[in-house]
Formats: C-alpha cells, structure tokens, sequence
C-alpha cells in the first residue's frame, strides 16, 4: 500500500470515528466533547510538534484526550506525556491494554472502559473528581481546627490541599461582622432580602417563624454569599457552639441551618460544627448524584436502624433541575429566631439513600447504602435540631454502621439514590479507599 493509499484509509477511519463521536451521549450535562482532531504519525511511529500542536488551541479546555490509537502505542502516550492529563480509550482492545499499563506505570493516567455505558461513567466521575479538587471552603472562625464539638472532623489542612486540592480559607469573625453590618446598613440589600423571604415564605406549607427573623437569615445569607466571593470560595461552613458563644447570633437574630441549605440547593457543600470529614462526604455525594443533601448527628434508633438528625436539610433533594421538595420554616431557639427547613423526607417516592462520610485522615471514605423507613420534624413547632431520617442499612450490617462510627466520626449526610457505584469510583480515582457497605 503506498503511503497516499494509506492516508485515504487513515483519513477514512477518522471520519467514521468522528461520527461515532457525534452520536455518543455522554449522560453528564456538564461535559462535553470538542471538536476532534487527526494526528498523523509517519514510519517514526511519533507524533511531531507540528501534529501535537493541533491540540494546542483548546487545551486549556480539555479535562482529558479521548484517542483512538491507529496503529501506534506510542504516539497515544505522548499525548498523555505532553499535555499531562488522562487519555481514554474505549473497548477492551489489544491497543488500549498495551498503552495503560504502560502510561499508568510511568506516572500518567489512562482508562480503558469497555463499553459506552463504562465511558459515561468514567466522565462523570472524571468531572467529580475535578469538582471535588476544586473545592475552596470560606471557614470563620476564632479557634480554627479543632473545633471544640466537632474533633472527628477536624483534619490537616495542610495535607487536604496537598493531596486532594481542597482548599480552606479561615476569616476572623471581625471580618464577618463587618460585612453583616454593612448589609444590614444597606437599603437595596434589606429591599431583595424581604423579597427573598417573602418567596420563601410563600412557597413554604407552613411556618412557625416570624418574618422579621427569615429576613435577617436572609441577610446573613447575602453576606456569607459576599465574603465567599470576596474569597473566591464555592463551600461553607462555620462552627456552632464556638459561633454562639461569640453573641453574634444573638444580637443579629439568625442560626447558620437556613444558609446551609440556600447553598446546597445551589451545589454548593455546606456543613455545621466546621466538621471538614461531612463537608468532603457531602462534596462527593452531591456531586455523583446532582442532588442536594440532608446532614446530621447519627444514631442508632432500632434494632435494624440509625437515625440522622440536624436542622440541615434542602429542598433539592430530588435534583438541582428538579422541583423543590415540599418545606415548611421553622425557628431554632426558644426565643423565636434561627431559621431553619423542615422537610418530610417520606413524602418522596424515593426511598433508597446513599450515606457517606470522609474520615479525619482524608483517606478513606465510608458509603452506606440504606432504606429510608421513617422521618419526623415536619407539622410540629419544634426547636434545636429536629428534622430527622431513620435508615435501615443492609440486613445485618447495622453494627458494622455503628462501629464506623468511632472510625469516621459523628455527623453523616445522605441523598436520595442508590449512588455507591459512582461513589466507589470517585474514591478511586481521589485515592480513597472506600469502605462500601451496601
């Protein structure tokens, strides 16, 4: 064959693979595609600078290279070697088993997924895990780590970054007051928080809470949403008992349960007590299953079941593109102040939950997946911590649950769906181990 006879054919399969790629679905909204292009290698079996640099003009925008590698090993793993990012391949090929072990011994990554079914998987996780790498979490505090009430979630931040890419960005409460205080002195920020408040009050099927103290969450909200882009953070959270005893709340009239909620709804992670380990669980959870989640406190409840229990639900549970789950508004103290969402988790058709939490090494995570059986919360004029979901995990592996516990630590977040596939796979690809009890 001449070598112009052998250009139509190569130029032949390119076109089809082209197509191929057009008419591939990749099932993540949030990924996508560029254009494809032709690299040619000669009787050298290497890629030039002159072929290489036909990558260059999106490559910034490229996560990872998905290659279909015609006749030479070598020239995919230059693409890998080069640009330094993950290449795919797909189906089970001679090809693809000679290049990833090979790339993936030499300090490059490759993946080779069987089907289309493993390929959209593998995107999907592939875009978690840049989400979760990407995670900057805005933490005021005076004490910083570890949290009085909160020591299982207390990691090395040191570390978080190094290994994982987690980023924390501590601000004084001083900071915090300041920008409160200005937006409480701000008339066009007080006009849209009374128009937020009245929204939510609106489409709530209940409140036991005055007006007055929605819009002063709402304000508080405004200015955690302020200081995170004045930071440049997409998570959240603030310590409970240290943030109390400071009299901040009291004196502005707010509980941090309402913010915690606004942002999940918006994919943003946010936990109480400044307790990191549920924060990262949480980053993971909404990520795979594009829902927002509920936090809390967990016990055990039964003989076959644990409760989770904290004011923190949100109303996304079924999906950021989805509807907001039916919520009333209720008070967190005595005095009437701190607001807080209710929802009643069976009133969902959805029963199947995934529960997950990060350990205080940042090394492992623990995966359950269970049966939501029961809640309460909703109907009633309660205060403190009251919105709760009892969950039966696999026959048999409650006590394995309860001992994970001293193991993991306190809180735990869960999310509608059976999500411990991807899960497991996002923990591989973070180089967590994962302990799966499904």
């Amino acid at each position: 064959m001449s070598p112009e006879q052998e250009k139509a054919g190569a130029a032949s399969r390119f076109a089809a693979w082209s197509k191929e790629i057009a008419g591939t679905k990749l099932g993540d909204p949030a990924t996508a595609f560029l254009a494809p292009a032709h690299l040619i290698h000669s009787e050298d079996f290497v890629l030039h600078p002159e072929e290489l640099a036909k990558l260059k003009p999106d490559s910034r925008e490229t996560d990872a290279y998905y290659v279909e590698p015609d006749a030479s090993s070598i020239s995919a793993f230059q693409i890998a070697e080069h640009f330094r990012k993950p290449i795919l391949f797909k189906g089970l090929s001679s090809r693809g088993a000679d290049i990833a072990p090979y790339a993936n011994a030499t300090g490059r990554e490759a993946f080779v997924p069987a089907n289309d079914e493993e390929f959209s998987q593998l995107v999907s996780a592939l875009r978690a895990r840049k989400v979760f790498r990407s995670t900057k979490i805005l933490f005021p505090t005076e004490r910083g780590y570890p949290a009085a009430l909160c020591l299982s979630g207390s990691p090395d931040v040191e570390g978080l970054e190094k290994r994982l890419g987690v980023v924390v960005r501590t601000i004084p409460y001083k900071e915090l007051a300041k920008q409160m205080e200005a937006v409480l002195a701000s008339k066009p920020q007080t006009d849209e928080a009374e128009r937020f408040a009245d929204q939510l009050l609106s489409r709530a099927q209940g409140s036991y809470i005055d007006r007055k103290y929605v819009v002063r969450s709402v304000q508080f909200y405004q200015t955690i949403r302020s200081l995170m882009n004045r930071h440049d953070c997409n998570a959240f959270t603030i310590e409970c008992f240290e943030f109390c005893a400071s009299r901040l709340p009291q004196k502005w009239l707010i509980t941090p349960c309402l913010i915690h909620a606004l942002l999940r709804n918006q994919d943003c992670a946010a936990s109480c007590e400044a307790d990191m380990g549920s924060l990262l669980g949480m980053r993971m959870l909404m990520t795979v299953s594009q829902r927002s989640c509920h936090q809390g406190n967990w016990y055990q409840s039964g003989a076959d079941t644990f409760l989770i229990n904290h004011s923190a639900p949100s109303m996304k549970m079924n999906g950021y593109d989805q509807p907001d789950l039916p919520y009333q508004l209720g008070r967190f103290v005595t005095r009437g102040w701190g607001t807080k969402v209710v929802i009643d988790f069976m009133n969902n058709r959805e029963k199947t939950v995934t529960v997950a939490r990060v350990d205080p090494t940042s090394t492992k995570v623990l995966v359950i997946r269970g049966e939501l059986v029961a809640a309460s919360g909703w109907g009633k004029d309660l205060i403190g911590c009251s919105v709760e979901a009892v969950i039966r995990p696999p026959k048999g592996r409650l006590e394995d649950c309860m001992r994970s516990r001293v193991v993991y630590g306190n809180h735990q977040q869960w999310v509608y769906g059976d999500w411990t596939r991807p899960m497991r796979q996002l923990a591989e690809l973070l180089g967590l181990k994962a302990d799966v009890i499904s």
